[in-house]
């Protein structure tokens, strides 16, 4: 009864955005996903299409472990995020490595838990191909990795209905657009 009176609220909190976000940072796009089992921070085989992300909004960021520059301010978004969401909104959050010839679950391991995330944030590497397919399918052009741009994406599998920022959006538009897609 409290975990729906929070999600209530939450929702009855964000603004209305009949036709997407109130800011220009986020662009609409239809993306069909590829099936791809990537492996999480637990070293657990996780298929993209499956209990990872079934009936989920999913809020999704792209990052490496060893990145000195924009990944950690990225990060720091996603787990304010992941604090400021009510723990029964039907949210996930992926971190998905841009590196996974370097990012082992290990590495992952030890970033989820450097940004405190919860149980509803998985920090997923896997073998260069299957991260390539998935890179592929978000359209996210990494060849650079240490000059990434930061892409941050949301939306869900059964729409195919995503939106892209290529900035460092605010935990709060995040918030305010998962709260949109949700309704």
């Amino acid at each position: 009864m409290i975990r729906a009176s929070l999600l209530t609220l939450f929702l009855a909190a964000a603004p209305a955005l009949a036709d997407g976000p109130a800011t220009a940072d986020f662009a609409r796009e239809r993306l069909a996903m590829p099936q791809v089992t990537l492996i999480d921070q637990y070293a657990r085989e996780q298929a993209f299409h499956g209990p990872l992300t079934d009936g989920q909004m999913l809020v999704i960021n792209f990052n490496y472990t060893t990145c000195e520059s924009i990944c950690p301010i990225g990060n720091d978004v996603m787990a304010e995020l992941d604090d400021m969401l009510p723990t029964d909104a039907p949210v996930r959050l992926l971190s998905i490595t841009i590196d996974p010839g370097r990012d082992t679950p290990a590495h992952m391991r030890k970033a989820a838990d450097t940004f405190g995330a919860s149980d509803r944030w998985s920090w997923l590497t896997g073998t260069p191909g299957e991260v390539s397919r998935l890179l592929a399918a978000f359209d996210a052009d990494f060849a650079n990795i240490v000059l990434h741009d930061p892409v941050f994406i949301v939306g869900d599998l059964q729409s195919e209905r995503f939106y892209r920022s290529q900035s460092i959006p605010e935990a709060q538009e995040l918030a305010d657009l998962v709260a949109s897609l949700i309704r």
